[in-house]
């Protein structure tokens, strides 16, 4: 089995190389991976299992149950393509046996693949820089480069400005040779994950890397609160770290206004007269997708309404009364949250909520004895803020699109949770 364990490890790194660039490559990677990854996780034993391993199960089980009743008749009926969405659901279950690939030092190998991810996310964008020029970034164009859709790049661009930002003690004090080159790629990696952030145009992300930031700098001080010397110069980094991000901003203040200002008529209009007399645009159509979403839970709040597309759903029962942008069919309600509940009801809601606070607490736990991941933890605090922000009023996280990111993401998770040389 030592072939088949050194195949699935290369495979999972060129699932995280290829996860925000294309799913075809990353696919062949998961597919390398989950024979051996299975295995490894069979051998771990009845004995080893933890909570975290019990949810997923629930979750597994749960999400297959409520397919199965689907398929009797126990859901909407206009839903589309139920089994491809159940994939979407669970497809980022696998990094449970994943994980198990990780060795004796999953820390270790996480950061490895995350860099990995990282270096693909950077050769997708050169690439798209090259094939479109670098004036792209400056001319209004929104990014593609991922699936050829701008989907998902800012959520990957702020995830990683966040964790560049937040962690930067751990690279820019680095001693030896390589502090400098590794400080001036650092800045020069900020930098540039700014200016994707904000030619991304997602006025989610702006709202939520104001979030994320706030919420790492206040878990640093907290955490730092006993260092008063290092404190001192932290807030001197911090300043200027500020200073980079203030200058960035007002160097592309123009796009950033255009992006905020490009529905004031709307968000005024349904401030004095109600969503109902709004014009049709993202934002109203988002409000009337998370209205339609509340006033249709009551009618199954264990179980959800099923999974699948909701484009009929939204056509039949929500385009007659309201005013959505013509030409754009919504096969989801773009919420995280509400996409949850809707297609699996407070059952499935909870058993995610669930695996999240395990994972946390997992993470919570091994930090208070490894001064390291300690000084991880306001930089993956503040891209899960980041990203719950993002999940809030974007797409799903389960979307055919990111789910290779929430599979990564959830795999940080527990690798970080795991201490080096304890069974995964």
């Amino acid at each position: 089995m030592s072939a088949a364990f050194a195949v699935a490890r290369w495979g999972l790194m060129l699932l995280a190389l290829a996860a925000l660039v294309k799913t075809a490559p990353a696919h062949v990677g998961a597919a390398l991976c989950l024979p051996a990854a299975l295995v490894a996780l069979i051998r771990r034993g009845r004995g080893s299992l933890d909570a975290i391993d019990g949810l997923v199960l629930a979750i597994l089980l749960w999400s297959i149950l409520r397919f199965g009743m689907q398929r009797t008749g126990v859901g909407d009926s206009a839903l589309i393509d139920p089994a491809g969405s159940l994939m979407d659901w669970i497809f980022p279950l696998l990094f449970l046996p994943f994980a198990a690939l990780l060795g004796d030092d999953p820390r270790r190998r996480i950061g490895l693949l995350w860099l990995l991810m990282l270096s693909g996310f950077l050769l997708g964008t050169l690439g798209f820089l090259i094939r479109k020029g670098p004036a792209v970034l400056w001319e209004g164009e929104r990014l593609g480069f991922h699936l050829d859709r701008p989907l998902g790049i800012g959520l990957y661009a702020g995830t990683f400005l966040v964790l560049l930002i937040a962690t930067w003690p751990l690279w820019a004090r680095r001693n030896g040779s390589w502090r400098w080159p590794i400080l001036g790629l650092g800045l020069v990696g900020i930098v540039f994950l700014g200016q994707m952030l904000i030619s991304a145009q997602n006025r989610s992300t702006f709202l939520a890397l104001v979030a994320a930031l706030a919420t790492a700098g206040a878990l640093a001080l907290w955490l730092g609160r006993s260092e008063a010397p290092r404190r001192r110069g932290s807030v001197v980094a911090t300043l200027a770290l500020a200073g980079l991000l203030a200058a960035l901003t007002l160097a592309n203040g123009a796009v950033i206004g255009k992006r905020l200002a490009a529905e004031h008529k709307v968000v005024a209009t349904i401030d004095q007269a109600g969503l109902d007399a709004a014009p049709a645009s993202s934002i109203s159509a988002r409000l009337h997708l998370w209205r339609f979403a509340v006033t249709r839970f009551p009618d199954a709040p264990l179980l959800g309404h099923g999974f699948g597309s909701l484009v009929e759903v939204i056509e039949t029962g929500l385009r007659p009364q309201a005013d959505l942008p013509a030409g754009e069919r919504y096969d989801h309600l773009h919420n995280t949250y509400l996409q949850l509940l809707w297609s699996q009801g407070l059952i499935g809601f909870a058993l995610w909520a669930a695996l999240l606070t395990a994972l946390l607490w997992k993470l919570v736990l091994a930090s208070r004895h490894d001064t390291r991941l300690r000084a991880l933890l306001p930089g993956v605090v503040g891209a899960m803020v980041f990203i719950a922000v993002w999940a809030t009023f974007d797409y799903r996280l389960n979307h055919v699109d990111t789910r290779m990111f929430t599979l990564m993401c959830l795999l940080g998770l527990r690798a970080l949770g795991t201490p080096p040389n304890a069974v995964t």
